[in-house]
This record gives C-alpha cells, structure tokens and sequence, in this order.
C-alpha cells in the first residue's frame, strides 16, 4: 500500500494548449458576465470585497530565492512568512538578514501559525538547526520542497468561468516575478471595467514580487467598494487574486520541520544535508505507509514531527551531551531553595574535545561561577570550582572542593536525565519541570545555590576515573 504523495492536485489538469501559450497571453476585453438580478450582483460584489479582506498579508511564492530540493511529499503549503535559507545567508519574505537582524525580527513573529523554511538543497542540518533557532518555540516549522507532481489547476467555484480557471493556474504554474505580474494584470483588466479599480491596480506595477502582493490585497480592498457591481466578475477576480497570492506555488509541498528542533537531532545528523534527509523521509513513507491503516492513508498520517523525530533523532544521552558540547551550547538546571533556574556554557577544552569547562551565564547578579568537566561515553565526571587566581584545565591533577560523577540514564526533547536529576535544554523547559527532578544533586548544586562555600563543600563521591 502506497501513500498519496504531493496533494496539489485540486481540480482537473490544465489545458497543455493553454499552458503551451502562457508566455503569448492577448488580453481579452471585459465583457459583463451572468445575467443577474441587481441584488445578486451586489451580493457578489460584497462577497468579494470580504475574501480580499481574508487573503493573507503575504504571498507565499514571492522572492523564493533557494534552490529547493524536490520530492515526491508535500502538502499544500497554506500561508505564512518564508524563512530562506542557504550556507551563507538568510532570507525573511525575501528581505535579506545579518544573523543578529534575524534574531530581532523572530522574535516578533506570530507564536502560532506557521513558518515555512525554504532551504537549498545542500544546507545541512547543522546550519537549518541554527537558522531556525529564534524561532518562537509554538510556531510550527514546515520544510518547503518542490514536488514531483503533475501541473494542476487553481480551485475555483462552480460559477467561476473557465477563462479564469486557466489564467489562475497559470498564475500558479509561474515562477518568473515579471511574467506572474504580466498575467494577473492583464486578468484583472480582462474581468473588471472599473477606473478606480484599474488606477489602483496599476499603481503597483514594477514593484518587486515582495511588495507587489500587499499592494494589490489593498488596491482591491480601497477600490472595489467605488465600483459598480456590474463593472466586474466576481468570480472570476476571486479565483484570480487568490492565485497571484500563491503565485508560483502549483509545485510547492510542505512537510513537517518542527522535529529537527530536537537537541537529539543535533547529535544524529548534523552534516547531513536537507536533500539527503528529504530523501530518508520519502523511504520512510514509503515503508511505513500501510503500517498505520488498513485503508490508503495520506503521507502527513505517516510523516508527523513525534514519529520523525523518533525515526531520524535517535541519539543517545552521551551522543547529545557531546554534541551540545562541540556546539558551545548552554545546559540548565535549578538549585535547591530556587526557583530560578541557572544556565551554564559548554568551553570545550578544544573543538570536539570531550572535556572542558561549564561556565555559569551571568545572570540576576549571581557572581561568576565555573567548573570543568570530562565525558565518559554516558557518564560526565564534573569538578572545581574554579580558581580564578589559579588557571586551571580539566587535565590538571589537583584536588577540587567538589567532585561528582553523573550517570546519563536517559534522553527526551527537553532534558538529559540523570540519576538523580536532569539537565535541560532550554530555559523554558527547566522551568516548566517540577523542583524535584529540575535541581541539580550534588555538591555542585549545592555550590551553585550558594548554599556553602565552596572550600567547605567536600568531594562526597570518588573521583571519576577518567579524569
């Protein structure tokens, strides 16, 4: 049993004809449309100016400046902003970001809805998983492919004339910002017979594909009210302005990005690029597809972020802890009597060295604070504190006033588990955890939380035997 791949298809295929002629297109002169009754006509009308008040803000097709990979999943996109992503340079709806800009401007994305990632198909892992890192954690993440399938027509309804059936699919079919003006300006001409609409609309030619939509959304929603309802076809400008919206996307599918968030993810498949992993996700539909049903089920019952993520972000305890490591990542934890919860900073002795120093971020006042540690595959030997009159490394042989060892007894999306504790990924997440398994054990701990000196706190377990 197979899955249904890239469902795009949402109405009959286009004419080959029309398709074969879209770069000659005539404009045609608006002709009135269905002989209606004064009070329907005025209902259309005012049915239309309530869709373009409805229709995004942004187009999601414009400035799409990554080389997309192509697979055989996908689903309709839908709307939101497009992150653009490649080794070097990052994209927001087209307007290109330092990393610091694009830090700022995540933070005041919507915290629900979607963000749709459009990554060239050799950008790895390891750069996707930075690039998306400011993201609001309750914004979903989907991967933006280019599908396999066959060119389809625009949705449209039963009243819609087939004239704007097939300028909308072309619309959707098109991918040249010069050409996807071209067409739906001449659509808008060949529908309406309204000046104020015909002024507006053309106060936006020449703009780049970023700006053009929001031009047009407000054209029709400011003059479509001055117009007489028999001056346009209703119908027919719908199904064309909600093509322009998405313009260039008929072979857009979206799958789910939200699991590569997953610190695990880091650990497994850093290098591994965007087509490579695109790639693995088709097998693995493929192989699964009638594993979850008895009847034919759609890919996004098979490709969910939890089962992805279990799939693809299978790394163990030791593997992350590493990997947050070589990173220069920050673990979280709260101490006893606290509510806050401390962070501390991976300075790994030398790149992918698994040793080093855990360095608290400075943070509601509390003074500098650090201590080294060494890797042991699924045990960290941690010990200090550090002097700072006294440099130390972690492969100096002296004594520590603090010295534990901690079992890596388990792995989730938010924390490392400990025998006795748990280390966290974000702050958020340690928070949001109960005091009991949120507070670190142990003599650093109790170091950390302040409450005893560090030349009074004793080494209570045995040193561990790497370090």
């Amino acid at each position: 049993m197979t899955s249904l791949r890239a469902p795009f298809a949402l109405a009959s295929l286009v004419s080959p004809l029309v398709l074969a002629f879209s770069g000659c297109h005539t404009q045609t002169a608006f002709s009135p449309g269905r002989a209606q009754s004064p009070e329907a006509c005025a209902a259309e009308q005012s049915e239309l100016i309530a869709f373009v008040g409805r229709l995004p803000a942004r187009a999601l097709g414009a400035d799409l400046r990554a080389d997309l990979p192509l697979s055989t999943l996908g689903a309709a996109p839908g709307a939101g902003p497009v992150l653009s992503v490649t080794e070097t340079s990052l994209a927001l709806d087209g307007e290109t970001l330092k990393p610091d800009a694009w830090a700022e401007r995540a933070r005041a994305l919507p915290v629900t809805g979607s963000l749709f990632v459009a990554a060239a198909s050799d950008v790895t892992i390891r750069t996707l998983r930075a690039a998306i890192a400011p993201v609001p954690a309750a914004l979903d993440l989907k991967l933006l492919v280019r599908t396999a399938s066959a060119t389809t027509a625009a949705p449209a309804g039963s009243d819609t004339p087939e004239r704007a059936r097939d300028l909308a699919a072309q619309l959707l079919n098109e991918r040249d910002g010069a050409a996807q003006e071209r067409l739906a300006s001449a659509a808008y001409s060949e529908f309406s017979n309204c000046a104020a609409l015909a002024q507006a609309t053309a106060a936006v030619s020449g703009k780049s594909a970023r700006e053009r939509w929001p031009g047009v959304k407000n054209a029709f929603a400011t003059s479509l009210p001055a117009c007489r309802c028999d001056s346009i076809d209703a119908p027919a400008l719908r199904a064309v302005l909600s093509a322009e919206q998405r313009a260039g996307t008929a072979t857009l599918g979206a799958v789910p990005l939200s699991f590569v968030r997953d610190e695990r993810c880091a650990a497994s498949m850093p290098l591994r690029s965007v087509k490579r992993l695109l790639e693995q996700i088709e097998k693995f539909d493929t192989d699964n597809a009638g594993t979850y049903a008895d009847d034919a089920v759609r890919f996004e019952q098979v490709v969910t972020n939890d089962r992805l993520r279990e799939q693809f972000c299978d790394a163990l305890p030791g593997e992350t802890f590493a990997a947050l490591g070589k990173a220069r990542s920050s673990l979280y934890f709260r101490v006893a009597g606290s509510e806050t919860c401390q962070a501390f900073r991976f300075e790994p002795l030398a790149p992918g060295a698994p040793m080093g120093t855990w360095r608290r971020v400075s943070k509601d006042g509390l003074p500098p604070l650090a201590f080294h540690y060494w890797q042991a595959a699924e045990e960290v030997g941690v010990f200090g504190p550090l002097d700072a009159a006294s440099p130390s490394k972690p492969t100096d042989e002296r004594s520590w006033a603090c010295r534990e060892n901690y079992k890596l007894v388990g792995i989730d999306k938010d924390s490392l588990q400990l025998e006795g504790g748990r280390w966290f990924f974000t702050e958020a997440s340690c928070h949001a955890a109960a005091a009991e398994t949120a507070t670190m054990p142990g003599c650093i701990g109790a170091i950390a939380s302040g409450a005893a000196p560090a030349a009074a706190v004793p080494a209570v377990t045995p040193a561990p035997s790497t370090p």
